[in-house]
């Protein structure tokens, strides 16, 4: 983020060159939920534990009101347990790939394993005010991607476990809505029906976008183009707004394991 601004995640997995076969019947259930745990690193703000866990709650309420706001989406964030741990994962020294590929993915997996590896979201909270610049210069707040662990295919369908990984500088505890944003590229994640060069790719695309830069005319494919939008780069002042496209393609995240009735 550039002063609320955070950049896509892409995950890449091996595999023999095949097309996905989509299957015609897919529904999917009404409420969907989906479990998030926050880990407190060393130097991250608050200091104490009690504020801490204000901070995660204040985080996960806002996000529900707006994935959940007036029952239209239906999705809900359940608040697990916190952790705090004496890991040092200082913001201003990582850029977004680095962050999230790195320091914060380590201390997610040790979390996971240490408590039997349910999917959910993993909120990692660092020390330092920004993330280091990235490619076009802009200090990120915040950062947001999955995790992909167990990729298979089974008769022409893929299947993964897929954990949401997010990380949140200092300087968005001043940003209440960033998690919320981040949590929509959980949400937002797609895979590539077909592999390049054996290569399964997992892109976060938000349907109102891409994002054009009026500056620069660069197209940002993990952003809104709309105005006051949660997943618009630059997020407003006020309670940002939800677009009905956005609903429709988050509930069909596989974050959700429920989420599919045969």
């Amino acid at each position: 983020m550039n002063n609320r601004k955070s950049k896509k995640k892409t995950n890449m997995v091996s595999w023999t060159n095949q097309i996905l076969k989509i299957r015609p019947d897919q529904q999917y259930q009404n409420n969907l939920q989906v479990n998030v745990y926050g880990i407190f690193t060393a130097g991250s703000k608050p200091s104490d534990f009690n504020r801490r866990q204000k901070r995660f709650n204040r985080d996960i309420n806002l996000a529900n009101q707006i994935w959940n706001g007036g029952g239209m989406c239906n999705i809900n964030f359940i608040p697990q347990p916190v952790f705090e741990m004496k890991t040092i994962i200082d913001a201003t020294n990582l850029g977004f790939q680095a962050a999230m590929e790195g320091p914060v993915k380590g201390l997610i997996k040790k979390i996971k394993h240490k408590i039997g590896n349910p999917i959910g979201i993993y909120v990692v909270y660092t020390s330092g005010n920004d993330f280091a610049f990235s490619s076009d210069s802009t200090c990120p707040i915040g950062a947001g991607g999955v995790i992909i662990e167990d990729f298979r295919i089974r008769d022409g369908i893929p299947k993964f476990k897929l954990f949401g990984s997010i990380a949140l500088s200092n300087r968005a505890l001043n940003a209440p809505f960033t998690f919320a944003h981040e949590a929509g590229h959980v949400l937002l994640t797609e895979l590539d029906k077909q592999p390049f060069n054996n290569i399964f790719r997992f892109n976060a695309i938000d349907p109102t976008g891409p994002f054009i830069n009026p500056v620069t005319g660069k197209s940002d494919i993990a952003h809104s183009n709309l105005v006051g939008n949660l997943m618009a780069p630059v997020l407003p002042n006020i309670t940002p707004t939800i677009d009905s496209l956005q609903l429709q393609k988050a509930r069909m995240s596989k974050i959700f394991q429920n989420a599919i009735i045969k």
